[in-house]
């Protein structure tokens, strides 16, 4: 599942909604009838009636939804690199601000691609949970940990906090690399195992 989306794009959602519209049209409808004259009593609960009723014939719009939601996921994958290079970058090591950089520019290729119907919504979710989701929660564990600690003291496998992260980067950005040549040679099962193995190997990482 996607992170959830933002109160401004919910609130755009449901104004541009075709049932929003549908109530609206048969309220105006009922409110012309008031001042028209052929409604008196009980006016506003028949506006509000007709409302109601416009927004239960109209279909919901789900299609159009799911796409204006990607598309806000897709912006914030985009953004999730930059943010975290700015926010970030002066505490992180060299290698991994390097291997931030470079995911960034695999984004910059992927993201066109996902727009253009290349990737399946299912890999698309598991792609952006994994960038605009567990990547900033690991770096941001990382992050809490003293420099020294995260750099020489061993917590896992007989590896550092920072081989670790770099370890998390690494798979994240061979991943996002290796799904932009799959797209490209159009090989669908191969596809298919990468999003699996991306699903499974790159979790948020607490380090502790």
């Amino acid at each position: 599942m996607m992170n959830n989306p933002s109160f401004k794009l919910q609130v755009l959602l449901f104004l541009y909604s075709t049932r929003n519209l549908a109530g609206c049209v048969l309220a105006l409808i009922g409110l012309g009838c008031f001042f028209a004259g052929f409604i008196n009593d009980w006016w506003y609960a028949i506006v509000m009636a007709m409302y109601v009723a416009g927004w239960l014939a109209a279909p919901q719009d789900r299609e159009l939804n799911l796409q204006i939601l990607q598309q806000e996921h897709e912006n914030q994958m985009r953004e999730t690199i930059d943010q975290l290079l700015t926010q970030a970058g002066s505490r992180l090591p060299k290698e991994a601000i390097q291997k931030l950089k470079k995911m960034g520019e695999t984004i910059e290729d992927l993201v066109p691609k996902i727009q253009a119907g290349q990737v399946t919504m299912q890999h698309s979710i598991v792609l952006i949970n994994a960038v605009t989701r567990d990547l900033p929660q690991t770096v941001r564990n990382y992050l809490q940990l003293p420099p020294a600690f995260a750099a020489v003291h061993t917590v896992e496998g007989g590896k550092t906090c920072k081989q670790l992260l770099l370890d998390q980067l690494d798979i994240l950005g061979n991943q996002l690399a290796k799904l932009t040549e799959l797209i490209n040679k159009d090989d669908a099962e191969a596809l298919i195992k990468n999003g699996k193995f991306l699903q499974e190997k790159f979790q948020p990482v607490s380090f502790l």
